[in-house]
């Protein structure tokens, strides 16, 4: 992990994993990279969050935020799998079907 508390890479299926700890103090980096996969998205964009230990709101806000700008290109970002941490956060704000979940929190 770096010291931003989070890393990511892109995988073979063409998905993207992230991992470590996404919090308040780490966020704006966040953001930033989303924006920029965002930006130069041609297709969906597909994420990994099975070794993504922490999620606070701020994430999830960048998360959410990513998905409304796909949205308005007609592109969709799709979760596929997420840490029982991070389930419960998307099944306390039942956004997990927004990002292709149906069994938040499992």
């Amino acid at each position: 992990m770096t010291e931003q508390g989070w890393t990511h890479e892109q995988l073979a299926d063409g998905a993207w994993a992230v991992s470590g700890q996404i919090d308040f103090s780490v966020s704006a980096t966040f953001r930033a990279f989303m924006r920029a996969l965002v930006a130069g998205a041609r297709s969906d964009l597909r994420f990994d969050l099975g070794r993504l230990s922490y999620l606070d709101s701020s994430g999830l806000a960048v998360l959410l935020e990513a998905r409304r700008l796909l949205a308005a290109r007609g592109l969709k970002l799709t979760v596929a799998a997420v840490t029982p941490q991070v389930g419960k956060l998307f099944a306390l704000t039942q956004v997990g079907p927004l990002f292709g979940l149906a069994g938040e929190g499992e």
